[in-house]
């Protein structure tokens, strides 16, 4: 999508009295649609196999950091595939789901994180490791 084709389309919704949330914003036609169009299938199918990877590493992780690295890298791998599909379908729609899902992301790593800690205050180091 070209800026002029951007600006047009905020213009657009602003002389419409929208608010920007039901906008849809276009792949684009001729080549430059087909290769954006191919660009977010791969992500998305990279998305979903680093999803997959995650998941194995929170249920096989050999120690209690490596499964909340999983789950934090989880937590990124979602809101990049919200993204992309939110990109693939053309609406701004679930952008507040990605913010949602980034806050709680962040929130679950702060608190593992403090876990961790106090287990590592009261055991020692070498009981994470188990």
């Amino acid at each position: 999508m070209t800026a002029a084709a951007l600006i047009s389309l905020v213009a657009a919704n602003v002389s419409a009295g929208g608010n920007g949330a039901d906008a849809q914003v276009p792949m684009g036609s001729g080549l430059t649609g087909d290769i954006l169009s191919l660009v977010v299938t791969l992500g998305i199918v990279a998305t979903i196999i680093g999803i997959v990877f995650c998941i194995y590493r929170i249920l096989r992780g050999p120690c209690l950091t490596d499964r909340v690295l999983a789950a934090d890298v989880l937590s990124l791998q979602v809101i990049a595939l919200v993204i992309l599909l939110t990109i693939s379908i053309g609406s701004e729609v679930f952008f507040d789901v990605v913010l949602v899902v980034a806050i709680i992301g962040f929130a679950s790593t702060v608190a593992f994180a403090q876990y961790i800690g106090a287990r590592a205050d009261a055991g020692g180091i070498e009981e994470l490791n188990s």
